[in-house]
């Protein structure tokens, strides 16, 4: 029985008072309920062993508590906010599965509470800041771009690795960083030509890794994708594979984006029409580097025009 299956069978039963529950079947040591209250709030419920006692009574914030009970001698964690509850299911998912592979009681409850408290950072509201459309469409290209990633990546490169790989939201110089190479994304209408560099450093080799620009022109379209849209198809990848979701939601917070608020930009719907990748390393790129510059000049800014770069293209894939 899928989750929300559960949740339904569970909100299904007339309660007064009290908890109505449902054994949650996982491969680990820790018998886990869930549970909803005469509210319809959803809960979780972790019996721990008798020999481990947790050194809190509660831990929680607006939208997410942690509560042991003492005469059950269990952990109960607890939605507040009912626009949470995709995240919470998330949460389930990733709780259940950091301990199915730990075979002692103690050590599973434990890593239950640590776990609870990298996700519960993401049961905060964000700030209510609304990104421009050009903003919009550059995390939509980078998002597209790490959907790509993961679904050309080999089996045996960990999904984690390849969530870790998106910088740029954590400000660092290029979008994309791996152990061998740097790729720096932008996104543009197919009507365009411009491409907007932000800095000095956005295009300049800084520790002697190659660097690309990939270039993805997209248009408008009613069969497009969104934001969230991406955001589900890297979220399924990640536990399909049992990654740390928690990797793609640090990066999205620092945008004041959550699941929840990505919905707001529903309303944009994208489709690639075109990728260009093109060397940025040759010695004749066009392009404006902090090394070159007097030491009086900074924070420059400066439009790119895809057309003159096409003696550097090194592949292009049209959609």
């Amino acid at each position: 029985m899928e989750l929300s299956d559960k949740w339904k069978l569970l909100e299904s039963q007339n309660i007064d008072s009290g908890l109505s529950t449902i054994r949650f079947e996982s491969d680990g040591p820790l018998e886990v309920f869930l549970a909803v209250d005469e509210k319809s709030s959803h809960a979780i419920l972790i019996y721990l062993p008798s020999t481990f006692i947790p050194k809190f009574d509660g831990i929680n914030n607006d939208n997410l508590e942690l509560t042991f009970v003492k005469k059950g001698h269990y952990l109960q964690i607890k939605l507040l906010d009912s626009d949470f509850t995709s995240l919470f299911d998330d949460l389930i998912i990733s709780l259940i599965d950091s301990i199915k592979n730990t075979a002692n009681a103690e050590d599973a409850s434990k890593e239950f509470i640590t776990s609870y408290i990298k996700w519960s950072t993401f049961f905060t509201k964000t700030l209510n800041k609304k990104l421009s459309k050009e903003r919009v469409i550059g995390l939509w290209g980078e998002l597209s771009y790490l959907l790509k990633l993961i679904q050309v990546a080999c089996s045996s490169v960990p999904i984690d690795n390849i969530l870790k790989s998106w910088v740029g939201p954590f400000g660092a110089t290029h979008d994309f960083e791996f152990s061998s190479s740097s790729i720096e994304v932008k996104t543009k209408p197919l009507t365009s030509w411009m491409i907007r560099i932000s800095s000095e450093y956005q295009l300049e080799n800084i520790d002697q890794k190659p660097l690309n620009l990939e270039v993805i022109s997209v248009i408008e379209s009613e069969h497009g994708l969104s934001l969230k849209d991406l955001f589900l198809k890297v979220k399924r990848h990640i536990n399909k594979k049992s990654g740390d979701v928690t990797i793609l939601l640090s990066a999205l917070e620092k945008e004041n984006l959550s699941e929840e608020r990505l919905s707001k930009y529903s309303s944009f719907l994208f489709a690639r029409k075109r990728t260009e990748t093109f060397n940025c390393d040759v010695e004749h790129f066009p392009k404006i580097k902090a090394s070159g510059l007097h030491k009086a000049i900074s924070t420059v800014k400066y439009n790119l025009d895809v057309r003159e770069l096409q003696e550097f293209r090194v592949s292009q894939e049209s959609y």
